[in-house]
């Protein structure tokens, strides 16, 4: 989305909202956000995780008036004519292992060759394939992040079934595989956006390899033998 030119800035604006930050005038914090996701053609675009969901609104409340809602309706009413994409991942146990093992290594991206220029944090300039071969399986920590996802999930669908939100789902294993990029077209069509749109090869790579898949097959054995509890029965 980025990449094209016209479909917004979608970055993750929000990271640094925090309601614990009580000096911050999260009003001239919110009109800041909106500049910088604004391309030059106007169109807005954010990426939200579902961690953010709840500081934001809760950061919202500085300055939104009326009474409490449910389900983060500060968020909803601000953003009341977004066009909502859901991306979500099939294999929650493999992006809890890619999420595992970002953090053993600080990688969470790479990008094909490199000389290709990146604006992703912790990025690996050209993939190297055994990144990976100081990593460590933990089943417990694959576990607790693949339960995290699963909330997160669940947590979208509350926030978009309280607020009566109307949203498209795309999958993470559709668009990565698709060379044509055909879920940009999607997008921008929902958006009102004309076409066509604008698309470029893709920099960044996928960093799983035969490890991840070896993790997979290890925490699906594990889970079986512990009744996919965190522990086995005593």
């Amino acid at each position: 989305m980025r990449n094209t030119g016209v479909m917004g800035q979608p970055e993750e604006w929000f990271i640094p909202w925090d309601p614990a930050k009580n000096t911050t005038n999260w009003e001239k914090a919110l009109s800041s956000v909106r500049k910088r996701a604004t391309g030059e053609n106007g169109v807005l675009a954010i990426k939200v995780m579902a961690n953010q969901l709840y500081n934001v609104d809760a950061c919202l409340k500085t300055f939104i008036g009326g009474p409490d809602g449910e389900c983060c309706s500060r968020v909803a009413k601000e953003f009341e004519n977004a066009v909502w994409v859901k991306l979500t991942r099939r294999d929650i146990v493999g992006q809890a292992i890619s999420r595992v093992m970002s953090r053993q290594t600080g990688i969470n991206h790479a990008t094909a060759a490199a000389e290709d220029a990146h604006f992703a944090g912790n990025l690996q300039a050209g993939y190297q394939k055994d990144y990976n071969k100081g990593t460590v399986y933990r089943y417990g920590a694959i576990l607790r992040e693949t339960t995290a996802i699963t909330l997160e999930n669940l947590a979208w669908d509350r926030f978009f079934a309280a607020n009566q939100i109307s949203f498209k789902e795309i999958f993470y294993e559709d668009i990565a595989d698709d060379t044509y990029m055909s879920h940009l077209d999607v997008i921008a069509e929902m958006a009102g956006i004309d076409g066509p749109i604008p698309k470029f090869r893709r920099k960044l790579v996928k960093l799983a390899n035969g490890k991840n898949r070896k993790w997979r097959n290890q925490f699906f054995a594990d889970a079986a033998a512990r009744n996919f509890r965190a522990k086995s029965r005593s």
